[in-house]
């Protein structure tokens, strides 16, 4: 019998090899169960995934996981993150949805998914000019500028967690909040140092 989702693969009760890793990959978090469908990407401390939701839409998420173990009070701290985005609504900010811990005490957040790629690799294809490339991270930087007033920081602002839209000309920040929830301690001067550095280096880069 041929695979019920890859018809030219070898299977085994109707499902490859690949379906049968999919399904034991199968991770739950907040209580949603998800199918990983491909990696977006790897650091040297976290992997992230395009995960599909089990429930009835089936919305494509996005997942990060780290290898390291959470610092404490994580889901507390992820879960007062999330109220204080809800209760802003502004654009350019990819929104968390749950977080969980696994039996190994290592965590997982998961995000919306949005299509685009970071802005230094569409600049390098030659996609987007560099001035105007700069010029988009200015609605970034005055957003964090406000999310600085209510006490909200990325604190972890890089190339790649930059991206633009492949059907827009909108800028998005990736793992807003993110950074901070690996650290037990909440020094607020750091994470503003660090966000303000952040656009900085990106914007030297950009001019490179």
């Amino acid at each position: 019998m041929p695979c019920r989702r890859h018809p030219r693969a070898a299977s085994h009760c109707g499902y490859c090899a690949v379906c049968l890793l999919e399904e034991a990959l199968a991770p739950e978090v907040g209580g949603r169960q998800l199918t990983i469908q491909v990696p977006l990407g790897e650091t040297p401390s976290a992997s992230v995934f395009l995960v599909k939701d089990g429930g009835p839409a089936h919305r494509l998420l996005r997942l990060k996981t780290w290898r390291r173990p959470a610092a404490a009070g994580f889901l507390e701290r992820f879960h007062r993150l999330q109220a204080r985005l809800e209760s802003w609504t502004v654009e350019g900010i990819i929104r968390p949805i749950a977080a969980g811990v696994d039996a190994l005490g290592r965590p997982s957040v998961l995000t919306e998914f949005k299509q685009g790629v970071p802005i230094l690799d569409r600049v390098r294809s030659g996609r987007l000019d560099r001035e105007e490339a700069i010029a988009r991270l200015t609605p970034l930087i005055t957003l964090i500028e406000s999310a600085h007033t209510r006490g909200l920081f990325h604190g972890s602002i890089a190339p790649g967690n930059v991206i633009v839209g492949s059907d827009s000309p909108r800028v998005r920040l990736l793992d807003f909040g993110l950074a901070p929830l690996m650290s037990s301690a909440e020094d607020y001067a750091a994470l503003s140092s660090a966000d303000i550095a952040g656009f900085a280096a990106l914007t030297r880069t950009l001019r490179l």
